[in-house]
C-alpha cells in the first residue's frame, strides 16, 4: 500500500494527479472502484468560432439572446483528472454482474413439485421473456424468445420430462417471410415450443414442427394465425406425461395434444378459454370467458371437457390464474381488489349425492392480507401484499408461489403497458415468505430525495437508501405510487404510446410533495401530490400538447393542446377542470420537459424556443395550478434553433440547454438524443444573459454511432449520459471543462442497455460530497447507480481520517 502525508496528498489533489491516493486511501480493496482518466476534448468554444454565434445587432432582436462569451483559454488542452467513483444500481435483485437479472415481467408461472419454477412473458428488454428459479436464485434463461420475429408469452406449462412455452411471432415483413417460415405482413402467429426441463435452452424436436433455419434449436409448433390488429395469443398451457392441453381463444376450444409425440389427438368447445390447471386425478379446471371484462368463471371439465361443476368465486372477484396442489385443493390468483389467492376446498360437511359424485367446492382459506398492497397504509409494499396478481403455483410440501407485474394479466391488444415491474415470491404453508425476487423497473428513471431514511423516487416507486450497505444492497422497496383501484382516471391506465409512468421529477415546493413524470416521447408531462397517509400518488394535474383520440379522458377540449388540473379532488374530468389556450392549435413539438425547484414548468421545443408555465399557487385541493394566460415564452438562445433539453436553476438564475445548432445540425439517426451542443447561459432573467460556456456533445449517426440522450446538473457537476453505453460524461459546472467520465463496473457486468429516454440521468450531491448519479438501465430492469467522490470531497475524507487515526484536532 503507498502511503503519503496529508501535505503531500493535498498536493496531488490540487496538481489533478489523485486517481491513485483516492483508490488506496479511501477504498482499498472494495470491487468496483475505478480510475477512469480521458483527454480532455476541445469542447468549450469561443464565441467567435461559432458560425452562428449571435452579433450585437441579433442579439437585440432575440429575445435573451447570449450577450457575451467569456474566453475558453483556461478550459484548454490537457488530460482531466482521474475520477474516484463505483457502480451500483436500484431497482433489481441482481445486477448483471454475475450475469443474472430478474425479468421486468411475469405473465405465467408453471411450478414443479420439487419446487422449480419456470416464467414466461412477452418481453423483456434482454431477452430472458422465460426464466427457471430455484429457492429464490434463477438457474437459466431459456432464449430464442427474442429476435427474428420471435417473442415469448402469456402461458406456460410443465411435466417430468418437458416445459411447454407459449409463444407469438410478428411479422418481420413479406420478403423476410419468402426466406424463413414467419409470419407475413399484417399475421401474428402463437404456438408452443417444447423445451428440455434438464436445460430449457434445448428444444425437443417432434414431427410437424416448424423448421426453422440451421442454428435454432427452437422446437416449435404452429397453433394458430391470427391477425395482427387483433389478439388471440395462447393464455393457457397444462400437461402431464401423456397429454398437453392448449387454450385456443381464436377456435374457442381447447385442443389435446399427445405429450410426448406433439400430435393433436382431440379438443373441446370452450368460450374464450384462459388458463388451465390440472388437477391429481387428470381433470381440468379452466378460467372461461377470459376475454370478456367481469364475465370470468372458473370450471371444472371432465379430461374429455365434460364440464363437472363451476367454482363459486365471490364477488368482485377477477381470477386471472389457477394451481391444484396434491390434496386437490384449487388455488385462485384474485386480480380484483381483493389482491389474495383465495383457496377453494372439498366441503366435507356436505355429502355427496351419491358415491359416484365428487364434494362440491367451496372458499376455505386465502393467503395474503386482504386488499394487498393497499390494505392499510396504501402503496406500501411488503410480505403476502400483492399488487397486479398474474400467476400461482404450489408445490408438493405446500409451498405458494407468486407472481405479480402491478397490474395484473396484459391487456388483449394494444393497450396501456403493463411493465412496471415484476416480482415472484415464495411463501411456507403457513404464510411465512420465502424469498421475493424484484425486476421493477423499465423505461424509468430515479431521483434521489434526501430524508431520514434518504428515497429514491422512480415513476411508480419509491426505494429507500442506506448507503452504508454493499453495491446492490443499498436499496430497498418502500412504496408503489400508483392506485388503479382509488384512481382509475390516472392518466397511466390510459395511455399506450408514451404511457410510461417513468422519469420522475420530485419537487417539495411550500410543504407540497410534488411528483411530476414524463414519457420516452416527451408526448406528456402528469403531475402527482401525495398525502402523509399513504405512499400512493394522487393525481393531480396533466399537460397534453394535443386532443387525445379515444373515449379518455371525457371532456376535454375537441382539439388543440390542453392543462388538467383535478379541481374537485375527484378526477371527474369536468368542462371546468381544463385551461386551453382558446387558439384550439397544437402545442409546438416539445423535446424536454424541465419543473425547476419553484415548480415552474419549462419546455424546449423543436422549433417555438421556450415556453415557461410559472406556477400560480396551489387550490384548495392542493394541486399546483398553471394557465396558459400566464404562460411565458422565449426565442430560442442563440446559438440554437432546435431545443432538445432544457435545465433551470432559479437560485443562481441559470440555465442549461442542449440542442442543434447551424454549426452542428440535428442529426435524424438521433432524433431523441440532446442534441450536439450544449450551453450555459447566466442571468437569464434578467433580459441581458450571458452565454458562459458551449460544449461539444458527441452526436453521430452510423456507422459510428455515439449520442448524448440527456443531461443532470448537481452540485459543481454536470454529468450527460450516452445512449448505447450509458457512460457518463462529467463537466465543471462553472467552466464547462470536461474532468472524466463514469462507465459500468463490473457490479452490473461492465456495461448498460440503452439511454434513450429524454431525461435518462439524476445527481444530487449529499452532504458528505460525494455525489449519487442514476441512470436509466432498461436491459436488466434496474437503474444504475454511480457513486462518485470528486477530489474535494476525496480530499475532506483523508482530512477527517488522517485526523482521528492521529487523535488531534
Amino acid at each position: 500500500m503507498r502511503r503519503v502525508t496529508r501535505k503531500t496528498f493535498e498536493r496531488l489533489v490540487c496538481a489533478g494527479a489523485l486517481a491513485l491516493p483516492v483508490v488506496v486511501l479511501l477504498a482499498a480493496g472494495e470491487p468496483g472502484q475505478h480510475a477512469y482518466s480521458a483527454a480532455t476534448a476541445a469542447s468549450v468554444r469561443q464565441a467567435g468560432k461559432a458560425s452562428d454565434s449571435a452579433s450585437p445587432a441579433k442579439s437585440a432582436k432575440l429575445t435573451h439572446a447570449a450577450a457575451s462569451v467569456p474566453a475558453a483559454e483556461a478550459q484548454a488542452g490537457g488530460a482531466s483528472a482521474s475520477l474516484s467513483y463505483r457502480t451500483s444500481w436500484v431497482g433489481n435483485t441482481w445486477g448483471y454482474g454475475d450475469g443474472r437479472w430478474m425479468q421486468i415481467d411475469v405473465q405465467a408461472i408453471a411450478v414443479t413439485p420439487q419446487g422449480d419454477v419456470f416464467t414466461n412473458a412477452p418481453w423483456d428488454e434482454s431477452g430472458g421473456e422465460v426464466g427457471q428459479y430455484r429457492n429464490g436464485e434463477l438457474l437459466r434463461h431459456g432464449g430464442e424468445t427474442h429476435g427474428w420475429g420471435m417473442m415469448g408469452g402469456d402461458a406456460i406449462a410443465v411435466n417430468d420430462d418437458y416445459v411447454y412455452v407459449a409463444q407469438s411471432m410478428v411479422s418481420l415483413g413479406n420478403e423476410t417471410a419468402k426466406h424463413r417460415p414467419s409470419p407475413r405482413e399484417g399475421e401474428v402467429w402463437t404456438g408452443v415450443s417444447r423445451r428440455s426441463r434438464i436445460d430449457i435452452r434445448d428444444g425437443v424436436p417432434f414431427a410437424g414442427q416448424v423448421k426453422f433455419p440451421a442454428g435454432s434449436r427452437l422446437a416449435y409448433l404452429l397453433i394458430s394465425t391470427y391477425s395482427a390488429k387483433s389478439d388471440y395469443a395462447i393464455r393457457g398451457l397444462a400437461a402431464d406425461d401423456t397429454r398437453l392441453f392448449v387454450s385456443n381463444a381464436l377456435e374457442n376450444r381447447v385442443q389435446i395434444f399427445d405429450a410426448q409425440t406433439m400430435q393433436a389427438v382431440g379438443a373441446f368447445a370452450v368460450r374464450e378459454p384462459g388458463r388451465i390447471a390440472l388437477a391429481p386425478d387428470g381433470s381440468l379446471w379452466i378460467i372461461e370467458n377470459s376475454r370478456s371484462d367481469g364475465a370470468q368463471r372458473v370450471v371444472h371439465h371432465a379430461r374429455n371437457g365434460a364440464v363437472i361443476e363451476e367454482l363459486p368465486v365471490p364477488e368482485g372477484a377477477v381470477p386471472v390464474d389457477i394451481a391444484v396442489d396434491a390434496r386437490g385443493r384449487v388455488f385462485v390468483a384474485d386480480n380484483g381488489a381483493r389482491q389474495q389467492i383465495l383457496i377453494f376446498s372439498a366441503d366435507a360437511s356436505q355429502s355427496a349425492a351419491n358415491s359416484q359424485q365428487a364434494a362440491a367446492m367451496k372458499w376455505t382459506a386465502s393467503v395474503g392480507q386482504e386488499g394487498g398492497i393497499y390494505a392499510g397504509r396504501a402503496g406500501a409494499p411488503g410480505p403476502l401484499r400483492f399488487n397486479g396478481l398474474t400467476g400461482v403455483g404450489v408445490d408438493r410440501a405446500g409451498n405458494v408461489y407468486v407472481s405479480m407485474n402491478g397490474a395484473g394479466p396484459r391487456t388483449f391488444g394494444t393497450g396501456p403497458s403493463t411493465y412496471d415491474g415484476a416480482l415472484l415470491e415464495s411463501y411456507t404453508p403457513d404464510g411465512r415468505q420465502r424469498f421475493s425476487l424484484q425486476g421493477l423497473l423499465f423505461v424509468d428513471g430515479a431521483q434521489f430525495v434526501d430524508g431520514g431514511p434518504p428515497s429514491v423516487y422512480s415513476g411508480s416507486k419509491r426505494f429507500t437508501l442506506d448507503l452504508s450497505r454493499a453495491p446492490g444492497d443499498e436499496w430497498s422497496y418502500a412504496g408503489y405510487t400508483a392506485d388503479r383501484f382509488r384512481y382509475p382516471y390516472d392518466p397511466y391506465f390510459h395511455l399506450s404510446l408514451g404511457g410510461q409512468r417513468g422519469m420522475p421529477m420530485v419537487r417539495d415546493i411550500e410543504g407540497h410533495r410534488l411528483l411530476y413524470t414524463t414519457d420516452m416521447y416527451s408526448s406528456y408531462l402528469r403531475i402527482y401530490r401525495f398525502t402523509a397517509d399513504r405512499e400512493t400518488a394522487i393525481p393531480s394535474g396533466f399537460f397534453s400538447q394535443a386532443h387525445i383520440d379515444g373515449r379518455w379522458p371525457r371532456n376535454q377540449p375537441s382539439r388543440g393542446e390542453w392543462i388538467w388540473r383535478d379541481a374537485t379532488g375527484a378526477g371527474d374530468f369536468s368542462p371546468a377542470s381544463f385551461d386551453e389556450t382558446g387558439a384550439g392549435a397544437d402545442a409546438p413539438a416539445v423535446r424536454g420537459w424541465w419543473v425547476d425547484s419553484r415548480g415552474d414548468v419549462w419546455q424546449g421545443t423543436e422549433a417555438a424556443g421556450i415556453r415557461v408555465f410559472p406556477l400560480q399557487g396551489f387550490d384548495r385541493v392542493g394541486n399546483p395550478v398553471y394557465r396558459y394566460a400566464a404562460m411565458r415564452q422565449y426565442a430560442a438562445p442563440a446559438p440554437f434553433y432546435r431545443i432538445a433539453r432544457i435545465s433551470y436553476f432559479p437560485d443562481d438564475d441559470a440555465l442549461f440547454v442542449s440542442g442543434s445548432t447551424r454549426a452542428r445540425p440535428f442529426v435524424q439517426d438521433n432524433w431523441n438524443s440532446a442534441g450536439s451542443q450544449l450551453a450555459r447561459y447566466d442571468h437569464w432573467k434578467s433580459g441581458k444573459p450571458v452565454l458562459r460556456y458551449l460544449i461539444d456533445l458527441p452526436d453521430r449517426g452510423p456507422p459510428e454511432w455515439l449520442s448524448i440522450n440527456g443531461f443532470a446538473v448537481a452540485g459543481d457537476y454536470l454529468f450527460a449520459v450516452e445512449t448505447r453505453s450509458a457512460a457518463v460524461h462529467v463537466y465543471d459546472r462553472e467552466s464547462g471543462r470536461d474532468v472524466g467520465r463514469l462507465t459500468p463496473g463490473r457490479e452490473v457486468g461492465a456495461t448498460s442497455g440503452w439511454a434513450d429516454v429524454p431525461m435518462p440521468v439524476t445527481a444530487h450531491r449529499l452532504a458528505s460530497g460525494e455525489y449519487l448519479v442514476f441512470v436509466e438501465e432498461d436491459a436488466r430492469g434496474k437503474a444504475l447507480m454511480y457513486r462518485f467522490t470528486p477530489p474535494t470531497a476525496a480530499l475532506a475524507a483523508v482530512r477527517r481520517h488522517l485526523t482521528n487515526a492521529a487523535g488531534t484536532p
